[in-house]
């Protein structure tokens, strides 16, 4: 039986909007490698500490108000190239957190080393499921769905 890393998703809304903040990966081609802030959560440490620890790893700062945590966890397979390079971990069982950033968004950088990210753009929830790996997509839904980040029709 596989084990699954906890891990920490963030989606980070922009301040007086619906956009959220998603991050491209350092190496990945332009239409490629796009995701939130997301990392391993530390054992023993509790979940808003772990997420502050993720934000200033992964975009460089940690300022933003929590808005919500999703109501229970959701789990996901990485495919077989993946799975080698993350430890043996069979994939991820992530908490979501919506917060909203409480600074301007030029404090958001990816100049502490080693960065994940190389740029970052703000989309709807919609071209957010557009742009992510397919792998993802699937808990990326329910996740958002469950924060009510979806616009209402």
């Amino acid at each position: 039986m596989a084990k699954f890393r906890q891990n920490v998703c963030v989606a980070v809304r922009k301040p007086g909007s619906d956009s959220l903040l998603l991050c491209h990966r350092k190496g990945f081609a332009p239409d490629k490698g796009w995701q939130f802030p997301q990392g391993g959560l530390h054992k023993g440490q509790d979940l808003e500490s772990e997420m502050r620890r993720e934000l200033r790893e992964e975009i460089g700062t940690d300022a933003v108000r929590i808005i919500a945590i999703a109501p229970r966890k959701y789990t996901y397979s990485f495919p077989m190239g993946i799975k080698r390079r993350h430890g043996g971990y069979g994939g991820q069982t992530q908490q979501w957190v919506l917060a909203e950033l409480t600074v301007p968004e030029g404090e958001i950088n990816f100049r502490h080393q080693p960065a994940e990210f190389d740029g970052f753009e703000w989309s709807s929830a919609e071209i957010v499921l557009d742009k992510i790996v397919d792998f993802k997509r699937t808990v990326y839904f329910e996740a958002m769905r469950d924060l009510g980040l979806f616009a209402k029709r």
